[in-house]
């Protein structure tokens, strides 16, 4: 049986279908999602979105695979969302799909294609065969994303419905003068404190490319629309609302974060949310996720769920929950442990211990497998 809207701490948690993921419950996702986006209590913590001069959602579309793998959010989830903003009382604003650049969806699309099922390297290999010579590789990587996660198609249609939908690809939009970025910093270790300040390098990269656009007088409200999966760090674990704006908000490629991930993602997800004025609602969704070896190459798994709210470090500590059944856990994640009362909070464990019977008990990364290999 279907659970109704279930709390917990602030967070929101809905079931969307029961049994496996099959095509035929599609329907049922996108209902289950609206009416969730839609009821009272969502749109309540929802508000300073709502009241924002543009509507930025962010999806996780951060390699080249089709959303049936777990790999990227799922199109039934982002026209739930759109559906409930534009169809919320007097919202007439304009609503930004926005991404950016990744090694996997530029150079690194070959590593992609040698890796997938046979199924997925064909319709890759036929893309990159009659890809046009002068077009710039990154802009073929971000354009094919478009396509295999339906969301080309879907913002056309909305457009010939005259709806202002875009999509917005981040990397290509001007960067802060570096004084303002200068500034942020100080600001950002005010917030967090020296000890959650990444690296010298790794702060001046994230510093150094912050989007002009956060520094205007336009209020920007962002909804993080993620996938729960897997990933390969031991520190970090999870994918999910604030490592979807954290890594996939920042402009250029990534792997550099990677020297001192969790900070990394604490310090540019604060980065964020501190531009942004705290306008930030997180949301995670099924109908499907990722385990075992994810986040790119793992296993295609259920998530029945909609998990969302507008403190994403409880967010993502409940997504946790359901993922694994662990509440010993989330005292192992660093990003959560350096998030904690600076940027978010993390629920009391009295709390979380309700989703215990909900939990999917997801395969982690196979670490010790990794270390000996």
């Amino acid at each position: 049986m279907l659970m109704d809207m279930l709390e917990v701490d602030g967070v929101y948690v809905r079931k969307l279908y029961d049994g496996r993921f099959e095509e035929s419950m599609t329907s049922q996702v996108y209902e289950r999602t609206y009416s969730f986006l839609c009821d009272d209590r969502a749109q309540e913590q929802m508000r300073s979105i709502l009241g924002s001069d543009e509507v930025w959602i962010k999806p996780n579309l951060g390699n080249a695979r089709p959303p049936e793998t777990g790999c990227i959010t799922h199109p039934v989830t982002i026209k739930a969302c759109i559906d409930c903003l534009s169809d919320f009382s007097g919202f007439r604003k304009p609503i930004k799909i926005v991404e950016t650049k990744t090694y996997h969806k530029g150079e690194g699309i070959s590593e992609i294609v040698s890796r997938v099922p046979p199924s997925e390297r064909a319709f890759l290999k036929k893309k990159l065969e009659g890809r046009d010579p002068s077009q710039d590789i990154h802009d073929f990587g971000f354009n094919l994303m478009l396509e295999l996660s339906g969301i080309n198609k879907l913002a056309e249609d909305y457009r010939d419905g005259g709806l202002d939908i875009g999509i917005l690809n981040l990397s290509k939009e001007p960067v802060m003068r570096p004084e303002e970025g200068e500034k942020l910093g100080y600001e950002l270790e005010q917030l967090l404190g020296k000890e959650v300040v990444p690296t010298g390098e790794i702060r001046k990269r994230l510093l150094a490319n912050v989007p002009r656009v956060l520094a205007g007088r336009k209020k920007i409200g962002l909804v993080s629309l993620a996938v729960p999966k897997t990933h390969d760090e031991l520190e970090v674990q999870i994918t999910a609302t604030m490592k979807n704006i954290a890594l996939g908000l920042f402009p250029e490629y990534k792997a550099f974060m990677h020297k001192d991930l969790a900070k990394a993602v604490v310090y540019h997800f604060a980065l964020w949310k501190r531009c942004l004025g705290d306008r930030v609602f997180g949301i995670v969704s099924g109908p499907y996720g990722m385990d075992g070896a994810g986040p790119i190459f793992g296993r295609v798994a259920d998530f029945p769920y909609i998990v969302a709210g507008s403190d994403l470090l409880k967010v993502d500590c409940a997504t946790t929950v359901l993922m694994f059944g662990d509440l010993d856990l989330l005292s192992k994640l660093k990003p959560f442990k350096h998030a904690q009362d600076k940027v978010g909070h993390i629920p009391h464990a009295s709390e979380l211990k309700r989703l215990l019977p909900h939990a999917l008990h997801y395969e982690p990364y196979p670490y010790e497998l990794t270390k000996k290999g």
